[in-house]
């Protein structure tokens, strides 16, 4: 019993002990604390992933419809004539060769004009780490050079962070350049060549924000906020303007909310999710007085704001936030108003989803789609995140992708009527399944040689 006691006040101290420096280690963030917050985080993404099949990825729904390849259908005589491409990935088209399209051009009723070829897993972790057992990517924004070249953003599933990279096939999908940079999202392509997209920066919690009081505050140790990076028609990287850097510049720091018991805390690790970068060019810009050729339209994600940045100075000249929840892809469509896509905002009964158009002189906005008083098609249209939209060159029509209902629309923008509909639809395992469509844009009739889609 005498020997048993000095070792159980040992026990008992050490414990204490333990338990003190693990306390102060929390509180002062002192070793091992960054190691014991990551590993628990990053127990938590894990067990986030299990719930998800990266190897699914892409599947959006198995269809309960016999329909077992794409429908292209005009709804109203008045919808467009403009082929569309439209961005696949390695289930859409596919035949038994292994083969599937990565992209395409299709006229509106369905007859494919030309197909790039699905590249298989051109990427690399790199900096990122794996999740789980499994990871890849999968592509997210594209645009058709006049030559055929093709330009494509990549994200991936089962790794961290998951921006991925830029890459450039040629038309006969050979890969001309690809950069593994922590690029992501949408993207555009200036007149001069010049590629402006969304770039993953890292930044460590707690983060203050420059002369201000207020920091960024993330339950663990690295989180990811975002830049606008500028790259030369070759991959190769021209500057990045840091956003959160711009932000502040800019006098926006109300836009982040903050801790009501700690006001000086954003408590976030997503403070921006900058989802789209898209330039104004020479023929648009004199159709917004206050915007000049070259200046950026934005989106922020976890801000419900859509801005306007100039490149040069770096500093916001007009910002939008209020009807929107977790928008995505903004558009200039002329005369002053810009439409984006808001994914959550609308109401329940009417889809969730909907297009805003904002008058960026008087902020007056409404819903173009779906419109008070018209009638809406009996398809759901609601995509709680992804989605993108395209304007037609003359501003009277908008494409949509509602990227969660494997689902284009094009949609008049006077009326809201529905004109013509694709549905993203294959066969996956001898199973008709729906596929995701993260980006269908109007094309001019293409100039280059084209394949027909055929692959080989």
């Amino acid at each position: 019993m005498k020997d048993f006691l000095p070792k159980l006040l040992i026990g008992f101290s050490l414990l204490a002990l333990g338990f003190g420096y693990g306390f102060a280690s929390s509180h002062f963030r002192i070793f091992p604390y960054k190691d014991v917050r990551n590993a628990y985080v990053a127990f938590q993404a894990l067990r986030d992933l299990r719930k998800e099949n990266p190897r699914m990825k892409n599947v959006e729904s198995w269809e309960e419809t016999d329909l077992r390849k794409p429908l292209y259908r005009k709804v109203r005589p008045d919808a467009g004539s403009e082929p569309i491409l439209i961005l696949g990935n390695e289930r859409t088209y596919a035949d038994d060769k292994g083969q599937s399209y990565g992209a395409w051009i299709a006229d509106r009723d369905g007859t494919i004009l030309h197909a790039w070829k699905y590249p298989g897993e051109i990427w690399k972790l790199g900096d990122r780490k794996a999740v789980g057992d499994f990871w890849r990517s999968y592509p997210v924004g594209a645009h058709v050079f006049p030559n055929g070249d093709l330009l494509v953003s990549y994200q991936g599933v089962g790794m961290f962070p998951p921006a991925m990279g830029l890459a450039k096939f040629d038309k006969d999908s050979n890969i001309l350049w690809k950069n593994p940079g922590l690029l992501h999202h949408w993207f555009s392509v200036g007149p001069d060549g010049k590629i402006y997209i969304p770039g993953r920066k890292t930044g460590a919690s707690p983060m203050a924000l420059p002369d201000r009081e207020k920091e960024i505050v993330c339950e663990q140790i690295d989180f990811g906020y975002d830049s606008i990076d500028v790259f030369d028609a070759n991959g190769r990287k021209l500057r990045e303007i840091d956003t959160l850097q711009a932000l502040v510049d800019s006098d926006l720091t109300g836009l982040f909310n903050s801790n009501q018991e700690q006001p000086d805390a954003v408590e976030t690790c997503d403070p921006t999710h900058l989802n789209d970068v898209q330039i104004l060019t020479q023929d648009m810009a004199a159709q917004y007085p206050r915007f000049k050729a070259g200046d950026l339209l934005v989106s922020f994600r976890t801000l419900n704001t859509i801005g306007v940045l100039d490149p040069e100075t770096e500093l916001f000249k007009w910002h939008f936030q209020g009807p929107s929840h977790h928008q995505h892809s903004p558009r200039f469509l002329g005369n002053d108003v810009i439409v984006f896509l808001d994914n959550l905002g609308g109401q329940v009964s009417r889809g969730t989803s909907r297009i805003l158009a904002v008058n960026v002189d008087s902020s007056a906005f409404e819903s173009v789609f779906p419109r008070a008083g018209v009638e809406l098609p009996e398809m759901e249209f609601r995509t709680k995140n992804a989605g993108s939209i395209d304007t037609s060159a003359g501003g009277d029509r908008i494409l949509v992708s509602w990227t969660r209902q494997g689902l284009v629309w094009e949609i008049d923008v006077s009326s809201g009527e529905l004109l013509w509909e694709f549905v993203n639809t294959h066969t996956v395992d001898g199973r008709p399944a729906r596929i995701s469509t993260y980006t269908a844009k109007y094309v001019p009739r293409p100039a280059f040689e084209m394949n027909g889609g055929r692959l080989d």
